[in-house]
């Protein structure tokens, strides 16, 4: 995961990509710092160091009380080569990305759109009827509108970072967004969403279509630029430092795999720190994580021992509620995807493939381990899915979610782990031998949906006085 300043790199590639593809001319203005902060949607400091990177980088000069200018200065052929560095090592990621936005975008867009009310369109006009200049292309105004919607910043983020690699929407021509504001304001809520999905799917298609021409020429007009291939890669960014929840959640996992079962002692920090590759300091605040979710209990001149209390977690400490939000938005993240996924991938896999599901099931289940069903499955889905897009996902999703395994554990307490799981397992496995792929999906979204549910309502129950991430 990211760190927060990091957002700065949202404002940074936009602008950067624009720059050098001629999309802003050498002594052209850029918009005004507010109209930019409106735009992403980010606080002054997050945008005046992304202008301050593009300084240094010398693409603009920033003059006090002035909207900064751009001193980027390259012809044509300059320009067309920088358009053939980038995209390129990305013509295959291109390609994949397009399937991985219907399986995964696709979804969660539905999903928010029915929870919308009149209220919410009306929001939406009002919204993409305003006139600001130098914005991003106006369906995708329309996704980012949309998908905040779902109050899930892992989501937004997941889009944020398609549009970034993809950058066509960051070179949509101004009078294409003209037009379309004129269009939709006679259109009722319906049309306006119908019009602007139609218009970006027209864009998408029109824009891949003349880059792949380029591309074409391009390899061959360009060998010495270097053609290792740059696939899709989710950086997640938030607003609290992440490197201990991602090492909170890595621990977790050797515990869950067997590595350190309670009763068992951590290594001791300098060598944890040695291990991940952090500081001592990190490795100290990671212990602090991992103690108030019960998993872990430090005693002075011993070590660290690995015990999965049942003490009742505090579901108001700020760690945890952090903890709480990565957990939560990553299992609606699959609740919300998994049915797509599942067809796409499970229609795609040897039956050799899925027998090794099936028996790896049937063994959690054997070994009264069925609550790895969800780890199971996940890592079926990265080692299988065609769709190079949804393997980088669920591989960065199936870490963050085992920061809920004890909340899970506390939660399900008084039948154990596998009480709940195994009916799961077995229904799973039967539909899975019945090739019947569709009745699967359905089961498993229906289950992740069903297990944040559960979550949710065990923290509203436990959480006094709480404001977290419900």
């Amino acid at each position: 995961m990211k760190a927060s300043n990091e957002l700065y790199k949202l404002v940074y590639d936009y602008f950067s990509v624009r720059i050098r593809f001629g999309y802003y001319a050498n002594n052209d203005s850029l918009p005004s710092m507010p109209k930019i902060c409106a735009h992403f949607r980010l606080a002054i400091p997050t945008v005046r160091a992304a202008l301050a990177q593009l300084e240094r980088d010398k693409y603009i000069r920033i003059e006090a009380a002035r909207a900064a200018k751009v001193i980027y200065n390259a012809g044509p052929a300059k320009i067309k080569k920088n358009i053939a560095q980038y995209f390129l090592p990305r013509e295959e990621g291109l390609r994949d990305v397009g399937m991985g936005g219907l399986l995964l975008i696709e979804p969660l867009w539905e999903a928010a759109l029915q929870q919308w009310k009149n209220e919410d369109f009306d929001r939406l006009r009002q919204e993409l009827m305003q006139p600001v200049s130098d914005t991003l292309f106006m369906p995708v105004e329309l996704y980012i509108v949309v998908l905040s919607s779902l109050n899930n910043k892992l989501l937004l983020n997941l889009y944020w970072e398609m549009v970034r690699y993809i950058c066509f929407p960051y070179l949509a021509e101004e009078r294409n967004v003209q037009d379309i504001r004129q269009e939709i304001g006679g259109l009722t809520n319906d049309e306006v969403i119908a019009s602007l999905k139609k218009e970006y799917i027209a864009e998408y298609e029109q824009a891949t279509d003349r880059l792949f021409a380029f591309l074409k020429k391009a390899r061959s007009e360009y060998p010495e630029i270097q053609k290792n291939p740059i696939p899709f890669e989710w950086n997640i960014y938030r607003n609290r430092p992440q490197l201990r929840y991602s090492l909170t959640a890595s621990i977790i996992i050797t515990v869950i795999r067997g590595k350190y079962p309670p009763g068992s002692y951590l290594p001791s920090l300098p060598q944890m720190a040695e291990q991940y590759g952090v500081a001592v300091s990190t490795i100290r605040r990671t212990l602090r994580i991992l103690t108030y979710l019960g998993v872990v209990k430090s005693y002075h001149g011993k070590g660290t021992l690995v015990c999965m209390s049942e003490e009742k977690i505090d579901f108001t400490r700020p760690e945890i509620q952090s903890v709480l939000a990565i957990f939560l938005e990553s299992l609606q993240f699959l609740s919300l995807t998994a049915r797509a996924v599942s067809v796409f991938t499970l229609q795609a896999v040897s039956a050799d493939a899925l027998t090794q599901l099936v028996q790896q099931l049937l063994h959690s289940q054997d070994e009264k381990k069925s609550y790895l069903i969800i780890d199971i499955y996940l890592t079926f889905i990265i080692e299988h899915c065609t769709c190079a897009m949804v393997r980088e996902c669920y591989c960065k999703v199936k870490e963050l979610l085992a920061c809920g395994y004890p909340i899970t554990l506390q939660r399900l307490k008084e039948h154990g782990l596998d009480y709940e799981y195994s009916s799961a397992v077995t229904n799973a496995v039967n539909k899975l031998r019945d090739r019947n792929f569709d009745a699967f999906a359905d089961m498993w979204s229906s289950f992740l949906h069903y297990q944040e549910q559960e979550i949710r309502n065990y923290i509203e129950n436990n959480s006094e006085g709480s404001r977290g991430p419900l």
